[in-house]
């Protein structure tokens, strides 16, 4: 401490008597011989305080933002940067250059970016590019695809796609392919939703075409179960989302429904003969409940309904374990394995090319008519004339081998389609030679990237994807 005044004298070394003045060593060095302040205020300190000051906060900084820029920009003092003078004729050189390359690169993307949204992108399941009008927001539609990844479903896509309608495909992948629509993933118009129709889903579309349920015998009995639950669930959640925000749906059913007619050909107010407990009843009951279905919401809510009855449909993209005769007949031609055929080969079936299909469906989503309707090719076969037709085809030396009759396999099959002519407009185009040699060099390809394909028998199988 320091004591200004008189201090007793205790004895004590370093303490002085009453009226004495004195200070200690730390008492001198506390006090500025400047007024009495403390040192830390003294010129010198406060001199010191300023010039770190200014060189913390003007300084520094100026040096950094100026090597931030030199760095930023490429640019070294070579090229014409200059410190404290601020950008050279050089440096605005190349930074105009700069800019003019970025606006460049910005003005291909922008390019590529407007390509791409007018077009599709070639693969091996589309190798065409497919180009996509601009329509205005009055016209164009949104559109709901259930099993739009399949093999009908994704030709049904193109179409629509190429029409400049807003694409929404809804699939489980269980028969369905990714790649059969990889073609489209980039467009702002398409959109690929992974989720199983027998759960409910919500969404504003405008157009519904219920497609999704497994339609090839040995796929649809390997899970019977889930195949009634896909044709009868899956078809009531659709017609629960059109009632909602009042869309037009159409249904995909089947000839099946005809089961082995007693009728032939067979038209459309043929009721059927169907063994409602055999192998294929999961398949054909189940698609004769959902036609009940769709009535049932027309009649009691006014849903606005379309009913195809689909007979035989083939084309590239069909599934190569898709078991059907024509995958099959083909696939076995193209490596020279037998043609199975079950039972003596004398039952019949009529075969459209896909492309015929899918104009069909979409005559009758866009005509007025709302009863059930056939679409197929009244062009009728043999299995026995089908297996030679393919080994033609193919310019294959296969043997021909007859093996047991499947159970409740339909003896005929043959569509009428005055009805389609009438109300539609609509009839097949495209000859089976024509079509069958498209699928031919589709299912080549196939075969040439997999190197070997093991067709699907007669009984329940899994597809392998």
């Amino acid at each position: 401490r320091v004591f200004s005044s008189k201090s007793i004298d205790h004895g004590v070394p370093g303490v002085t008597s009453i009226g004495q003045s004195t200070t200690t060593p730390f008492a001198e060095r506390s006090v500025s011989k400047a007024g009495g302040l403390p040192s830390c205020f003294s010129r010198r300190a406060l001199v010191v305080v300023m010039f770190g000051m200014m060189l913390g906060y003007i300084v520094v900084p100026i040096l950094l933002v100026e090597t931030s820029m030199m760095t930023f920009h490429g640019v070294d003092d070579e090229a014409g940067w200059q410190p404290g003078r601020g950008i050279t004729s050089n440096r605005l050189r190349l930074l105009q250059e700069k800019d003019n390359d970025a606006q460049i690169r910005l003005k291909n993307l922008m390019e590529n970016q407007f390509l791409l949204s007018r077009q599709s992108l070639p693969t091996d399941r589309a190798p065409h590019v497919m180009e996509t009008p601009v329509l205005s927001d009055h016209r164009r539609k949104k559109i709901l695809v259930t099993g739009g990844a399949g093999f009908v479903g994704s030709h049904l896509v193109d179409k629509l796609m190429m029409e400049g309608h807003e694409v929404t495909v809804v699939d489980n992948l269980f028969t369905g392919q990714k790649k059969n629509v990889a073609h489209w993933f980039h467009h702002p118009n398409f959109n690929l939703v992974i989720h199983d129709v027998t759960e409910p889903i919500h969404m504003e579309v405008d157009e519904i075409y219920h497609l999704a349920c497994p339609a090839s015998p040995p796929h649809y009995q390997f899970n019977p179960v889930k195949t009634i639950k896909t044709s009868t669930m899956g078809t009531l959640n659709m017609l629960g989302l059109a009632k909602r925000v009042r869309a037009k749906i159409l249904l995909t059913s089947t000839s099946e429904i005809y089961g082995d007619p007693q009728v032939h050909p067979q038209n459309e107010e043929y009721w059927g003969n169907v063994n409602p407990i055999g192998p294929r009843s999961c398949y054909d009951e189940g698609k004769r409940v959902a036609e009940t279905m769709m009535y049932s919401y027309k009649n009691q809510n006014n849903v606005d309904i379309r009913i195809a009855r689909i007979f035989n449909t083939f084309g590239p993209r069909m599934h190569p374990n898709d078991g059907r005769v024509v995958s099959n007949f083909i696939i076995q031609a193209l490596q020279n394995k037998p043609l199975t055929v079950y039972g003596e080969g004398e039952q019949t079936r009529s075969f459209q090319y896909v492309s015929d299909l899918v104009d069909g469906l979409h005559a009758l989503m866009n005509g007025n008519y709302d009863g059930p309707v056939n679409l197929g090719n009244p062009d009728e076969f043999t299995m026995k004339e089908f297996a030679d037709y393919v080994r033609k085809l193919t310019k294959s030396g296969s043997e021909v081998r007859f093996l047991s009759k499947t159970q409740d396999d339909p003896s005929k099959r043959r569509p009428d389609i005055s009805l389609a002519k009438r109300v539609l407009g609509w009839a097949p185009k495209v000859p089976v030679e024509e079509g069958l040699t498209k699928t031919i060099a589709y299912f080549q390809s196939v075969l040439d990237e997999a190197g070997e394909i093991i067709p699907t028998g007669p009984g329940a199988s899994k597809p392998q994807n």
